[in-house]
């Protein structure tokens, strides 16, 4: 373990390093410093020439951090494996301690440890399949790369049921008397409701939910980021890093019936129990206000207006060549994009002309352009007066809807 941890250690301060120094460099060009001298004098050459060094330093700074993030996968991947079998170790150690206050060894106790086993078993099996993309960390991280609500109920509920059904597979292979098998046989014969319900549930809901997004990405209605970093908070997060509602409903609920499924085993150990009817609506109703709010949200990017930008002591008129021009509107910057490497994507289409956006760093950190309700392009000096169409391009390659511009002729 201490080698994943010192690999992870050192790829964590390499990417550390390259984040402090691109900090660095942002405020020394928002304080209008290490521009070379020969282009000081230029505003829009020295514009440029910052906004290309930031994108050079923000490539390095995004190299590094997949090299992290990969190193950081790889180490889950291996905490995922010891940590299964850190639990059966703890449920043996449950079951020596309360050994004296027992008559005697049952035949649960020995079902128990050969469930939490095979549980062990299977997680480390996983793990070691895809170890390097995080173990069982990979089956709940969705197409964004980030964790899956879903996706991660579902694999939690298989589990504690699968981790049950070896439970009784156990008792009823060990029962030393025909009683006993058959007070199993008779608890496993007939399935309940309400453990279908809650294991189709978040199947369902992954797959309506990717199914819309995906039609909605073929219609290019959404943006599509992948290679978000996965984080614990995704579970209870939408994509904007704001707490879910849904997301904070769903997930205790099903942690509620993994609890009550195990408290009803430790009562009685011959019987599958059965689930308090609140908890599963509970748990039923908040994975359709899940999926209900995934299909809802759909915010693509939007022009709303463009404005000449007027320079310091200049005077208010029409848009000319050479001005700049604010695009103001929304989602510009979708939640995956606001890393330096992405935002150095984004592009206005002016006609057939591909304008590149600057990327200027603000004065309190982080950059003032490109953001998400604006990006500031200037004109190129060359272009003919006339109607013009602008668009935006988003660092996915989604586009806005056509907007309509007036360019006047130079002044004489």
């Amino acid at each position: 373990m201490s080698q994943g941890l010192d690999c992870h250690g050192s790829v964590r301060q390499e990417y550390e390093r390259e984040l402090a120094e691109f900090a660095a460099r942002c405020r020394e060009f928002a304080q209008n410093e290490g521009v070379p001298a020969a282009l000081s004098h230029s505003e829009s050459g020295s514009r440029q020439w910052i906004s290309d060094e930031l994108t050079r330093r923000a490539q390095r700074l995004a190299a590094a951090a997949r090299a992290e993030n990969s190193a950081w996968l790889a180490l889950v991947g291996r905490q995922a494996m010891r940590g299964s079998w850190a639990l059966f170790a703890l449920v043996a150690l449950i079951d020596l301690a309360t050994l004296p206050l027992a008559v005697s060894w049952t035949l649960p106790r020995t079902a128990v440890l050969f469930a939490f086993a095979a549980f062990a078993l299977l997680v480390t099996s996983l793990s070691l399949v895809h170890s390097e993309h995080g173990g069982v960390l990979c089956f709940m991280v969705g197409a964004d790369g980030r964790l899956s609500p879903a996706k991660a109920l579902g694999l939690l509920w298989g589990a504690a049921l699968s981790t049950a059904l070896v439970y009784f597979a156990v008792e009823d292979f060990a029962a030393a008397t025909a009683a006993e098998r058959a007070e199993v046989n008779t608890a496993i014969a007939h399935p309940r409701w309400e453990y279908l319900a809650l294991l189709a549930a978040p199947v369902l809901v992954s797959i309506v939910t990717n199914a819309v997004a995906a039609n909605r990405m073929r219609r290019r209605a959404v943006p599509y980021l992948p290679g978000q970093r996965s984080q614990l908070r995704d579970l209870v997060a939408d994509e904007t890093g704001v707490g879910s509602l849904a997301s904070a409903v769903w997930l205790p609920s099903y942690v509620a019936a993994v609890l009550f499924l195990i408290a009803g085993l430790a009562k009685n150990p011959y019987a599958l129990p059965q689930l308090p009817t609140t908890v599963v609506w509970i748990s039923l109703g908040a994975a359709v206000l899940f999926a209900t709010v995934r299909l809802v949200e759909a915010r693509g990017p939007v022009v709303v207006s463009v404005v000449r930008v007027r320079p310091p002591g200049g005077l208010d008129g029409p848009v000319r060549q050479g001005d700049e021009i604010e695009i103001r509107g929304l989602g510009f910057v979708p939640p995956a994009a606001a890393c330096p490497d992405q935002l150095a994507r984004i592009a206005v289409k002016l006609g057939p002309i591909h304008i590149h956006v600057p990327l200027v760093p603000g004065a309190e950190g982080g950059f003032s352009n490109p953001t998400d309700t604006s990006v500031t392009v200037p004109i190129p000096p060359d272009v003919d007066p006339g109607p013009w169409t602008v668009r935006v391009v988003t660092a996915s390659g989604l586009e806005t809807e056509d907007y309509a511009l007036d360019i006047a002729p130079a002044e004489d």
